[in-house]
């Protein structure tokens, strides 16, 4: 008779059932020493260490492949850490999402947002980077741009764990940015602003601001764009412009061809997605709707 214990032995010493370990010792991570005269299996003293390292193991999620691997040494159990807790992260990233994707759509119940939601969300972060780029080189092309390298630094990065509104604001994000006829606009602002220059002027960044903050005054004020205030705020705007004041029907021009509100739509939707403040959400249709007023105004004393 060989020495050592038997498997009824080795369940009172690990734990683990008689089940178990005849389903270990037949898939060959638990090593058989021998037989009894009577036939039952025999196992060596180191079965108790093994049968309870390939439990951890088990129970953690490990196939019976890379525990085999482990145990036969052609794979460190360091390695193998390292490679499983990666593949669990990617898990718990996809059930994050999963789970953001019902909780948005039990607000709806429309299944074709539900099935729109699930396409999107599922998306590597390269996938969904790639979204953008699309769209930057459909109308940048190979044209440097202040504009096009500032939308990609600030990049939608849908969140590992979001919020229905986040997960809400990335969808409707994705079909601005598939959107032809966004495109199309966005294409035709580029072109204008190539061939206006690519440098921007300082002194336009300062009037930008005054724009926005008086011409937004006299809009949050109700003031009229065709009445004697708006014509004020226009003459004291006029005397901050760079060079002096243009031909305003011109201005109003250029302001109506960059003035889409949908560029507004999307950073708003950019904030939300990427978590910014609720003002920097905000703050993009707010300037927008002071440049209009502005070149209504414009238009209305030109």
């Amino acid at each position: 008779m060989i020495d050592g214990m038997t498997i009824g032995q080795l369940a009172r010493r690990t734990g683990l059932s008689v089940r178990t370990l005849r389903f270990y010792a037949d898939a060959g991570v638990l090593p058989v020493a021998g037989r009894t005269d009577s036939g039952y299996r025999v196992f060596a003293a180191d079965a108790v260490a093994r049968a309870r390292l390939v439990r951890t193991l088990r129970e953690l999620g490990v196939g019976l492949d890379d525990v085999k691997r482990v145990l036969a040494a052609e794979l460190s159990l360091a390695e193998l850490a390292a490679a499983h807790a990666s593949a669990i992260d990617a898990q718990i990233r996809t059930l994050r999402l999963q789970r953001a994707v019902l909780r948005a759509v039990a607000r709806s119940t429309e299944p074709k947002e539900l099935e729109l939601m699930t396409d999107l969300t599922t998306l590597t972060a390269d996938e969904r980077r790639r979204i953008l780029d699309d769209y930057l080189d459909a109308v940048f092309g190979d044209e440097q741009s202040a504009v096009g390298e500032r939308m990609r630094i600030g990049a939608p990065e849908l969140p590992d764990d979001p919020t229905p509104d986040q997960l809400a604001a990335w969808v409707e994000l994705v079909g601005l940015l598939r959107d032809p006829e966004f495109v199309a606009a966005s294409r035709r602002m580029a072109q204008r602003a190539l061939g206006e220059g690519t440098a921007p002027d300082p002194d336009q960044f300062e009037l930008g601001k005054a724009v926005v903050e008086h011409a937004g005054a006299a809009l949050r004020a109700g003031v009229a764009p065709e009445s004697a205030q708006a014509l004020a705020v226009v003459e004291r705007l006029e005397r901050l412009a760079p060079g002096g004041p243009e031909d305003r029907r011109t201005a109003a021009d250029r302001i109506e061809a960059f003035s889409d509100r949908r560029v507004a739509r999307y950073w708003a939707l950019v904030a939300i997605v990427n978590g910014w403040p609720d003002r920097q959400a905000r703050a993009p249709g707010e300037m927008y709707d002071a440049w209009e007023w502005y070149g209504l105004a414009l238009r209305a004393h030109g």
